[in-house]
């Protein structure tokens, strides 16, 4: 019978660190216990393809954790996190709960609460509609010149948000027009922009824009800007 591994080497490596190992777990069980609180962002998965949340979300979640002294202190906001799954959720209002188990947390730390245990949220269907464009104008014509009319080409452009936000959004918006001491009409190509962050450009992202300069005297009082 072999007394005697046939690789030693190999053999004394992987004595030495198992029993590293087993110095290390012993000595985080003898280490003391204790509790810690600390924040936590929330991620929200399997959202449906055409939903999106309009309700406010809380910035983070407070966590209650257990574990040991050493690994407690060393945690920071990165190493921890809340992951919610919508999958299955649909339009309308919810109130979602936050389980201890939708908590990721390093090995060896403990998920005591979640604070606040439940969301109210939000999921609203996301269409596409046209709006149209008004360009701000910046500046103040040459002597005696107004502004005119203000066209744009296209007139509208095609966006994606949710429903109810959409209902209230009137128009959008673009990089200003500059007629600082224009006397004729100013055309420019400018960026389209939406005014609220659930809302999208889908097309077109650009529009030219032609602002009519005119004398003051050319105008009607209703006409004046």
């Amino acid at each position: 019978m072999r007394l005697w591994p046939r690789h030693p080497v190999s053999f004394l490596v992987a004595l030495f660190f198992a029993c590293l190992l087993w110095y290390s777990t012993a000595l985080v069980r003898r280490e003391r216990i204790s509790e810690r609180q600390l924040d936590a962002a929330v991620t929200f998965v399997n959202i449906g393809a055409e939903l999106a949340i309009t309700s406010e979300v809380p910035p983070g979640l407070t966590l209650r954790l257990r574990g040991p002294l050493s690994r407690l202190r060393s945690l920071a906001a990165a190493d921890v996190g809340v992951v919610i799954d919508l999958r299955g959720v649909g339009e309308g209002d919810h109130d979602v709960a936050v389980e201890t188990r939708q908590v990721v947390v390093p090995a060896g730390i403990e998920v005591l609460a979640v604070s606040p245990s439940r969301l109210p949220l939000r999921l609203e269907r996301v269409v596409r509609r046209r709006l149209p464009v008004t360009p701000p104008i910046s500046g103040t014509p040459a002597p005696g010149m107004v502004v005119g009319h203000v066209l744009t080409e296209p007139a509208g452009v095609v966006v994606s948000g949710p429903r109810l936000v959409l209902d209230t959004l009137p128009a959008v918006t673009s990089d200003p027009v500059v007629v600082t001491a224009a006397s004729s009409t100013v055309e420019t190509v400018v960026a389209v922009h939406s005014p609220h962050p659930l809302v999208r450009i889908v097309e077109p992202l650009t529009v030219r824009v032609a602002v009519t300069i005119v004398p003051a005297r050319g105008l009607r009082g209703s006409e004046v800007p």
